[in-house]
């Protein structure tokens, strides 16, 4: 047997699923089952029981389970601290600038492999809106960090992670006003912003221009959570991260103005001239990794 047909079995086994455990390993799904069916082979003993819900453990994959995890994370230890030994130049306090809530940002995912590859170093999260993320990064107060809108600041290089839907969102006491509301009706009502410096206000910005109306701002909020309070409570209107505006009006707090959507996408920074550091060059590629870019 190899740790490739290990590393199968357990997937296999967490997933309960070939489909999603291939999606995991980035194989396809007969190359996983061959994988199994390898390991069954020389094992002589069946590991799975198949059916329509999925694969299921037999009770000598369950016995053997364990054992093929420890081995696993054996050899992971062993890989992890040969890095440790080598040191990579991977070493100190890594900066990293955050907006929104960490789901969003897949941020545990990528803790989790940064921190199991790179013993040595030490991430720090710093929470902010794009326009505070640019100028850390820019000034070097932080080495890199996630923005929502393309920044067009010098020296600073933008990964393309995926698309941010944003949608226009209202107290439920409107709705009767909204349903057939122009872009010219929509301006007449009270709007929460975003500070000058949010992505949120530029996307905002972009728009309205679009649509040659200007809105009527009444209140600047600059995080998600209190702008859909705002708006709940009847304040005014607003722009939201469609995930959230979703929930909130399936809760029955707001409604979706449907004509009001907009998209632009998730970008990691860093200044340019760390793109050929030892650190960015770690980082970038565990970047592509999680977000399954080409």
């Amino acid at each position: 047997m190899d740790l490739n047909q290990l590393r199968s079995f357990s997937f296999v086994a967490r997933e309960g699923s070939l489909v999603r455990a291939s999606a995991l390993l980035f194989l396809s799904a007969p190359a996983v089952s061959a994988q199994i069916k390898a390991l069954e082979t020389e094992l002589q003993l069946k590991l799975f029981d198949r059916s329509a819900k999925g694969m299921v453990l037999t009770s000598a994959g369950t016995a053997l389970l364990f054992e093929a995890n420890k081995v696993l994370d054996a050899a992971s230890n062993v890989s992890v601290k040969a890095k440790h030994f080598r040191n990579d130049g991977i070493t100190g306090e890594f900066q990293l600038g955050t907006i929104s809530d960490p789901v969003m940002l897949r941020l545990g995912e990528f803790l989790a492999i940064l921190v199991n590859h790179y013993p040595g170093l030490k991430p720090t999260l710093c929470q902010g809106i794009s326009g505070e993320i640019i100028s850390r990064v820019a000034d070097r107060k932080i080495q890199a960090g996630y923005i929502i809108g393309k920044t067009n600041h010098d020296h600073i290089s933008a990964l393309k992670i995926a698309p941010v839907s944003l949608r226009i969102v209202a107290p439920i006491k409107w709705r009767d006003q909204l349903i057939n509301a122009s872009w010219e009706d929509i301006v007449a009502f009270p709007w929460i912003s975003t500070p000058e410096n949010c992505s949120f206000r530029s996307i905002a910005s972009r728009m309205f221009a679009r649509h040659n109306v200007r809105p009527r701002i009444v209140i600047e909020a600059d995080q998600e959570r209190l702008l859909g309070d705002l708006v709940a409570q009847g304040i005014g209107l607003s722009l939201l991260r469609e995930d959230i505006a979703i929930a909130a009006e399936t809760e029955g707090k707001i409604i979706i103005w449907s004509p009001g959507l907009e998209i632009d996408h998730l970008y990691f920074i860093y200044r340019d001239t760390e793109e050929t550091s030892p650190l960015m060059q770690a980082i970038i590629p565990i970047i592509h990794q999680i977000w399954q870019i080409s």
